[in-house]
């Protein structure tokens, strides 16, 4: 059985975080995007110094999992940050969760998602909430299982593609 570890990132994991970041979202996404706007949003969303600066953030935690010590993914909440369709009095985000496919299956995204929840839980979130791409059926699925409910939407822009995320939403009170 392969050995799952999730831990909380660092600072010091800036670059694993940007480099996870890239490959996990250009995984999903280099079949819908031009390359140009792929590699523009690659850059300003997962720059080794943004991700220096969010984990420097107390309000945006994040975590590693691994598997026999190689990371094959991560997470990232942010507290108290919401869209108008959110509810709650004190809403938490799940930011990011990603995982690279090779490391998909064998229940690694629901640990990750439980540890996510537990985080939330611990800062006393009462909602979690997530953007997922509309046609993101393998995700859209997951986050049903793990009880997330559709609540809205917002745009996400990929450099000049514009597409539309469904906002998700789990009560956690």
């Amino acid at each position: 059985m392969t050995a799952v570890t999730l831990r909380p990132a660092t600072v010091a994991d800036a670059p694993l975080l940007a480099d996870l970041g890239a490959r996990t979202f250009t995984e999903t996404f280099e079949a819908i995007c031009s390359p140009q706007d792929l590699a523009a949003f690659l850059q300003a969303t997962y720059g080794e110094a943004l991700q220096r600066a969010e984990l420097a953030d107390p309000s945006r935690p994040g975590l590693v999992l691994e598997l026999e010590g190689v990371p094959v993914g991560f997470a990232q909440l942010r507290l108290g940050h919401r869209e108008p369709c959110v509810g709650g009095a004190r809403p938490a985000e799940l930011q990011r969760i990603y995982l690279l496919r090779s490391a998909q299956g064998g229940g690694r995204g629901a640990a990750l998602m439980a540890a996510c929840l537990d985080l939330a839980r611990a800062w006393g979130a009462d909602v979690l909430w997530l953007g997922v791409w509309e046609h993101n059926d393998k995700a859209l699925a997951f986050y049903g299982r793990c009880g997330f409910r559709e609540a809205g939407d917002h745009i996400f822009q990929i450099g000049q593609q514009v597409d539309r995320d469904l906002i998700l939403v789990k009560d956690l009170a």
